[in-house]
């Protein structure tokens, strides 16, 4: 699978609100050090470069640089149908009679 990456990049004491969304998405640290707190839970996650945090769906966060820090945003990719599976909706010819 394949995902889509947003890489973003903190200074000393920057905060980025990351808002909800539809789908869970996977945090990255890349440089640094990043202090994230997610809505709903009373947990601080501390991560440093190579650590990952999953935000589940419908769940907000506040990352903020601890001194400064790179991180990849990771989306899942939008799923795309199967060839077997766009081939099976296609009409079926049979003796001149179009069936579905």
């Amino acid at each position: 699978m394949t995902d889509r990456c947003f890489t973003t990049q903190l200074g000393t004491g920057q905060a980025l609100t990351l808002a909800a969304t539809r789908s869970a998405r996977r945090l990255v640290v890349t440089q640094g050090r990043l202090w994230v707190t997610l809505t709903g839970s009373t947990a601080d996650h501390w991560l440093s470069a190579g650590d990952g945090l999953t935000l589940p769906a419908g769940t907000q966060a506040v990352a903020e640089a601890w001194p400064e820090a790179s991180f990849q945003l990771l989306q899942p990719a939008v799923p795309r149908p199967s060839p077997a599976r766009a081939s099976a909706r296609l009409p079926v010819f049979k003796f001149g009679v179009i069936t579905s």
